[in-house]
């Protein structure tokens, strides 16, 4: 969901109001924090996670174990492990907890579904579908972004694909050549080769209007919803 599973970079001043919080932990890995709909989680230097926040449904409640990648969502949250194999756990009313058997290379867990690249480049998603969300298109990818409703991933070849709810064109993705895509509740943000990023769907509060300038990661705001 944010950037989702996606990798994370964070800088900002330290303040009087950081002391106690998950910022201060020197073992998290900065660029494998995933932060979901009210908790986050991150991959710590030993490979182990942490999970802070809401855990109502024990999303925040990581197993044990080591891991090289995490994707928080809306009231779940999927890891894979070391070993390529993934984990998932918290809310499960349609399966989005429920992960799939085999080895990946990257998870994301978004409102009420979950998707994956497989090691060998293909995709899979489960959980919640009556948006097709959940149901990815053939051919190879090399990271995927679910969101509220809809799924976006980018190809090998750089191109978006996008599937699921397309009331305000959060999944209808522009042309050219993209590093990286979040998908977020109704709009969808993503790098391209160059740097720059694009933005496109629901634009109420200006969240699909980006900043000029160049960019290495684009994240997903918090509250996105469980479905």
């Amino acid at each position: 969901m944010s950037a989702d599973g996606l990798y994370l970079t964070f800088a900002r001043a330290a303040s009087e109001s950081d002391a106690g919080s998950a910022f201060d932990d020197p073992t998290l890995l900065s660029y494998t924090v995933s932060g979901g709909g009210y908790h986050t989680c991150g991959v710590k230097t030993d490979g182990t996670l942490a999970c802070w926040g809401e855990d109502n449904y024990g999303q925040a409640t990581p197993p044990a174990g080591t891991f090289s990648q995490v994707g928080a969502g809306g009231q779940h949250t999927c890891g894979v492990r070391a070993d390529g194999t993934l984990a998932c756990w918290g809310f499960n009313s349609d399966g989005q907890a429920t992960a799939p058997g085999g080895t990946f290379s990257q998870v994301n867990a978004g409102g009420g579904h979950s998707c994956g690249v497989r090691t060998d480049a293909t995709l899979a998603c489960w959980g919640r579908n009556h948006e097709g969300q959940a149901t990815p298109p053939a051919g190879t990818f090399s990271q995927v972004s679910a969101g509220g409703y809809h799924t976006c991933g980018v190809r090998t070849d750089g191109s978006l694909a996008c599937w699921g709810r397309n009331i305000y064109g959060e999944a209808t993705p522009p042309t050219g050549t993209f590093s990286q895509v979040s998908a977020g509740y109704l709009h969808t943000c993503g790098v391209r080769t160059e740097g720059t990023l694009a933005c496109w769907g629901a634009n109420d509060y200006d969240q699909a209007t980006p900043p000029a300038g160049t960019f290495s990661q684009p994240a997903r705001a918090r509250g996105t919803p469980a479905g």
